[in-house]
C-alpha cells in the first residue's frame, strides 16, 4: 500500500494541509532542516473540513517540511 497523499496549499499568511480521513495512523509532522531532521508533531491537531484532515498552519520567516508519519 501507498501512504497518503498530502497536499499544501498557500492561504493568506497561512498554508492549508490536508490528507484523506481513510488514512488512519498516519501523523502529521515537520521539521525546519532536512539535512540532520528533527521531525515534531504538528500542532494543532486536524479537524475534517469536507472528508479530509485539515491543518492550518502560520506561515514564518523559516522553511519548514512536513510528512505523514505512521
Amino acid at each position: 500500500s501507498f501512504p497518503p497523499f498530502l497536499t499544501l496549499v498557500p492561504f493568506g499568511a497561512n498554508v492549508i494541509l490536508t490528507w484523506p480521513t481513510n488514512a488512519v495512523g498516519f501523523t502529521l509532522q515537520s521539521t525546519t532542516n532536512l539535512v540532520s531532521p528533527d521531525w515534531i508533531t504538528n500542532s494543532p491537531a486536524p479537524v475534517v473540513v469536507n472528508g479530509q484532515n485539515t491543518v492550518t498552519n502560520p506561515i514564518s520567516g523559516n522553511q519548514q517540511f512536513f510528512r505523514l508519519s505512521q
